[in-house]
């Protein structure tokens, strides 16, 4: 039986990439056939809901935020430390190797995803429903990743599978990745929410609005990454050109990487004896060329890792490193929800930034990791058995 997996697809993310890889080979050891199909969206509920109001956008605080992103952007300013004119400045002067740089990156990311990913040769979005390629496929998944965020422009109903008969509908851990929702998308979520039989989310704050919306019961279950072993992930990564025999850390921010965080790695880098490698800053551009299979190789052989990101802190669980946890703000909405669930199911809460940097940095206690890692495999696996079971009696 063929099953459709929609999710956050394309662009340059490694989590993004490793999510994909691992859904499609949870359900290919299940017995199934697998494909992506590439969800192109990019005029999800926000922007519907922004066009429903522009004179919003007539306001001086929606003009100074559209003014302060595409400097940022343009100028490649990411963190806190970062400031205009020395961004100019530095922009311009680095601009060829800059521009190397990032098409390396996308070429190293583009061939993880032609070798790795399998992929149908059609395209869905929430304004084009290619109803008669989709008739090929017994089932739909949704997840994982942030597939249910409202903030992000390729969600829309398509992400809820709302394409699909009920009981073509199955979720895959998919992730609101964020804590509360806007008023403006809880009449549409909560419609098509209700519409899927069986509903799994990757962190608890999801089960509740699961159940604030639709009164129905979510089953909380892990990322797809761990639901493929340790031996799977060491088979598939790859030693980046730049790394050395030095021991080395590992940091990896998705959102704004303070002065005082920077402060704090560079003092337990200094301790540890460790060279410090900064992936996703153009600022140092062999690293940031480093491709998915590269990142997970730097994970598993880092001695600490410093991250934002979920999946980075995945990684570092399953591969036992020493890692610190930084909080994550991002439309002035925290993202660590998913995070704490993950700490707290792994009895790894001592991680967050908030609590070690109170006290000497230590290694973690992962002596119940491997039973852990493996019932929470089970549940995952049972949960999708159960889903797919259940649709077929349907």
């Amino acid at each position: 039986m063929k099953i459709g997996i929609i999710t956050l697809s394309g662009g340059e993310n490694y989590g993004c990439h490793l999510q994909m890889y691992a859904v499609l080979k949870t359900y290919e050891e299940l017995g199934y056939t697998p494909m992506l199909i590439p969800d192109n969206t990019n005029n999800g509920i926000k922007f519907s809901y922004q066009e429903r109001s522009r004179l919003s956008k007539l306001t001086p605080a929606y003009i100074a935020a559209v003014l302060r992103v595409r400097t940022k952007r343009k100028y490649l300013i990411k963190n806190q430390r970062d400031r205009l004119i020395p961004s100019v400045v530095r922009k311009k002067r680095n601009a060829a190797l800059y521009a190397k740089s990032k098409n390396l990156r996308s070429e190293n990311f583009n061939e993880f995803q032609n070798s790795y990913i399998k992929q149908t040769d059609f395209t869905i979005n929430k304004d084009n429903i290619p109803n008669d390629k989709l008739a090929e496929f017994d089932f739909f998944s949704v997840g994982s990743d942030q597939v249910w965020n409202p903030t992000y422009p390729q969600v829309s109903e398509v992400k809820f599978l709302t394409f699909a008969k009920n009981n073509q509908k199955l979720t895959f851990a998919p992730s609101f990745g964020i804590s509360e929702l806007p008023e403006f998308v809880k009449k549409s979520y909560s419609e098509w929410l209700k519409e899927i039989p069986m509903i799994s989310v990757r962190e608890e704050q999801g089960a509740k609005l699961i159940k604030e919306l639709t009164g129905k019961e979510a089953t909380v279950i892990c990322d797809p990454t761990m639901t493929v072993k340790r031996e799977v992930w060491k088979n598939l990564e790859k030693k980046p050109n730049f790394t050395t025999d030095k021991p080395f850390a590992v940091t990896y921010f998705l959102g704004n990487e303070s002065n005082k965080y920077r402060r704090y790695i560079y003092n337990i880098a200094k301790q540890k004896g460790l060279q410090v490698i900064n992936l996703f800053d153009i600022r140092e551009p062999d690293y940031y060329t480093a491709g998915p299979a590269e990142f997970i190789y730097l994970i598993h052989h880092a001695d600490a890792v410093f991250t934002d990101s979920f999946h980075a802190a995945v990684f570092s669980i399953i591969f036992q490193k020493d890692f610190v946890v930084f909080e994550r703000i991002e439309d002035g909405r925290s993202m660590g929800s998913r995070l704490k669930t993950l700490l707290d199911k792994f009895s790894l809460s001592d991680r967050m930034y908030s609590v070690i940097s109170k006290i000497e940095f230590t290694s973690p206690n992962f002596s119940n990791t491997e039973k852990l890692l493996e019932k929470e495999r089970l549940n995952a696996i049972e949960f999708l058995k159960n889903s797919i079971e259940c649709n077929l009696n349907n």
